[in-house]
């Protein structure tokens, strides 16, 4: 019904306007008809004779007398002349309505009636027309009908594809919609009025802008080029954005389409989606399946794009929001480049886009509670006088995810997904602090919305406001982006002690196998469920057993229990050996810098086994900091330092130790998180007062001391040993 409007009213009548241009002079300055006289209008020349002394004179007063008549228009079959005429009453005006009239509600019209009605410019929607102000050039006014009249052309185009989308769908085709769409896309459960975007989108960043200023190393300046660019839901641009990003990130910078559809045939025995009987992984939360404004078949799409994502990356335990990212992405892409794009988000160090187990997942919205305490602490304690209790606040962040993947509008969601895509989680946590921090603003302005509080609960009252957000896309970035002191440093940091506390309460009784707390091999200190056991398979400790020089099978397994539980699902490679690839330290970057993380295990001559696990890859100490300098130390409060032999032991992080008596975030001094450091001379793990372990340039000789960073006790009892045997196991594949 829409499209049938769009074309017989709004259309034809902007069209009309377009090569005209008569309907939006001002008064003082009337159209003039480029007629010949012969041609001009009776109804202008209103009897009046022109005589060629009074030529001037005379038009100027018929322009006068115009100048009352020019409210209304007639749009007729052909615009070769001008015609205005005078405005009569029509019985399909309805004058006790503002003087306006419905142009979206005249279906009830015969075809001959519609020619011939009257229909005033102030009844078009704002929304899809943006009629040329007065006192504006002539070209300019003409410059900006046309634009309207394209949009309207793409309004058009992107209504009237139902019935063509319905027969590419009975014939098991993927349906065509208008650029920037997929076929993958209803484009019947988009409003209207969220296609129109302004005309100055045409002057908006576009890809290639964005890749020129990487290309120059001017991430910054990439970086606000995004977060400015205040794209519409239709924009062209993010045709390319989203995909260029995403493989921006990716290893595989080559999309392959014949790999995709052979591993489909592989699965389902057909690349034919109507022979394909998908089934969800478990790490989908079946509650939160967010599709958006996919068809259902896009769905099915969707669906089938996950069981892949299981398929060739099963360390993934829990990741709930990868439905709805998934389904984001099939808005503006087909099926192959959204498996890509997700692989690449999934495949990121350190989880920098999506969290993949239901720790990482807690340790997320805990964060983003312990950090909205800190930087926007007047909304807690608004609520605290509302009457809100700690629980529903609790409650309330659970979900933060689903504030922006499934309550806020698409016209929202997409221009976080944006930023995301270029800047990685940290965004969506700016974004979820940012909708507390304005919904807790509108909460105490809005005495209907207090009063609903005590029987909706503060989550059902959160939800209902994204849903219903008032504040533009533009304006939700820029608070979101206007937290001051919110660095990306805090929001790591404090997201990985989280992660180790939450790690630390689920040992045997609750205890957290504080530091130095010796624990036998035979006893191991973690609750594994099964999905999370990821031992050695046999054919690794085999090979292993034959090659390795510094661990037995008992040890390795007692080493296993004290990584993190997503690395337990990879199996433990040998990749630098002094044995076999000599004693040297650049050797040693040769073969183990570009690996994260990394075991290295030392052996000496005493026969003691002792080590560190390496959460980052040595490749750091080329990196510069956040400030411009180079680092000096590198790593995360993942790394931790070991003893095998003779007596065995784990040592962490004290960040995480001193977090297992205090469940808010601890402050930790600098000295202790030295995590890290190379350069061509040694190498060294842990600081503060001391080295926990250090390694000279030929990887002969080194030292262990107390540090500040492990609170550990010297690992060899005289403090300098000698090497027998390095040996370096990487944990993940590049």
């Amino acid at each position: 019904m829409l499209t049938y409007d769009l074309i017989t009213h709004v259309y034809p009548a902007a069209l009309a306007a377009s090569r005209c241009v008569s309907s939006h002079e001002g008064a003082s300055r009337p159209h003039r008809p480029r007629v010949n006289s012969s041609k001009r209008p009776q109804h202008l020349i209103r009897g009046q004779q022109h005589q060629p002394g009074n030529h001037w004179k005379s038009r100027k007063r018929d322009q006068q007398q115009q100048a009352h008549q020019q409210q209304y228009i007639f749009v007729s079959n052909t615009c070769d002349t001008e015609l205005e005429e005078e405005y009569t009453p029509d019985p399909y005006y309805d004058a006790g309505n503002n003087n306006q009239i419905d142009i979206l509600n005249l279906n009830h019209l015969k075809e001959k009636e519609l020619r011939s009605v009257h229909i005033p410019v102030s009844a078009y929607p704002k929304s899809l027309i943006q009629w040329p102000v007065d006192g504006s050039t002539k070209n300019k006014r003409i410059s900006e009908v046309k634009k309207q009249v394209k949009l309207l052309g793409n309004l058009i185009k992107m209504t009237v594809g139902g019935a063509a989308h319905a027969e590419a769908v009975s014939d098991d085709k993927t349906p065509t919609n208008p650029p920037p769409f997929s076929g993958h896309v209803d484009m019947s459960r988009i409003p209207v009025h969220d296609l129109a975007h302004s005309a100055d989108e045409a002057t908006m960043a576009k890809w290639k802008d964005i890749e020129g200023q990487m290309k120059l190393g001017k991430i910054k300046e990439a970086k606000q080029m995004i977060r400015d660019s205040d794209w519409s839901i239709g924009s062209p641009a993010r045709e390319d954005l989203w995909r260029e990003l995403c493989r921006h990130h990716s290893r595989e910078k080559d999309f392959d389409d014949q790999y995709y559809w052979d591993t489909v045939k592989q699965i389902y025995g057909s690349t034919e989606l109507s022979e394909c009987m998908v089934q969800l992984p478990a790490f989908i939360d079946a509650n939160h399946k967010v599709s958006h404004s996919l068809s259902p078949r896009g769905v099915t799409v969707c669906e089938r794009i996950i069981s892949l994502i299981s398929f060739n990356h099963p360390a993934i335990t829990y990741a709930p929001a990868l439905y709805g990212l998934t389904s984001l992405l099939l808005h503006y892409m087909e099926e192959v480049d959204a498996y890509y794009c997700i692989s690449a988000l999934v495949g990121g160090s350190q989880s920098k886009f999506l969290s993949q187990t239901k720790i990482a997942y807690e340790a997320q919205w805990r964060a983003a509670m312990i950090l909205g305490k800190k930087h926007i602490r007047g909304a807690f304690s608004t609520l605290t006088k509302f009457g809100v209790p700690q629980e529903q606040i609790e409650e309330a962040f659970q979900n933060w995810m689903w504030w922006i993947l499934s309550a806020l509008p698409l016209t929202h969601t997409v221009r976080v997904i944006d930023c995301y895509l270029f800047e990685g989680s940290k965004v969506l946590l700016r974004i979820a602090l940012a909708i507390f921090h304005v919904f807790v603003k509108t909460l105490t302005h809005d005495s209907s919305m207090v009063a609903s509080l005590p029987s909706r609960g503060l989550h059902e009252t959160l939800y209902h406001f994204c849903q219903n957000i008032q504040i533009t896309p533009q304006k939700l970035l820029k608070t979101a982006f206007g937290i001051r002191g919110f660095s990306k440093s805090e929001i790591t940091k404090v997201v990985l002690q989280t992660e180790m506390f939450l790690k630390s309460q689920r040992t045997l009784g609750g205890a957290g196998g504080g530091t130095g707390q010796m624990n036998p091999p035979e006893t191991p200190s973690l609750h594994r469920s099964v999905s999370l056991e990821g031992l050695p398979t046999s054919e690794t400790q085999s090979n292993i057993q034959m090659m390795s020089h510094t661990l037995t099978i008992k040890e390795l397994l007692t080493l296993w229990s004290w990584l993190p539980m997503r690395m337990t699902m990879y199996q433990p490679t040998l990749i630098y050996t002094t044995e076999e690839h000599g004693c040297s330290l650049t050797t040693f970057f040769q073969r183990a810098e570009k690996y994260e993380p990394t075991l290295l295990c030392i052996r000496t001559t005493d026969d003691y086994v002792f080590g560190a696990y390496c959460s980052t890859a040595w490749a750091q100490r080329h990196c510069k900091d956040e400030f411009g300098n180079w680092q000096t130390y590198f790593g995360t409060g993942e790394t931790f330092l070991f003893s095998l032999r003779p007596t065995v032991a784990k040592y962490q992080w004290v960040g995480i130790s001193r977090q297992q008596d205090d469940a808010a975030v601890s402050s930790v001094e600098h000295c202790a998180e030295l995590f890290m450091h190379a350069d061509n001379n040694m190498i060294t793990i842990g600081g503060g007062n001391g080295q926990g372990i250090m390694l000279d340039h030929e990887l002969r000789y080194g030292k262990t001391e107390p540090c500040q960073t492990f609170d550990n006790p010297p690992l060899v009892p005289n403090g300098d040993f000698e090497v027998k045997v390095i040996e370096v196991y990487s944990l993940a594949n590049l």
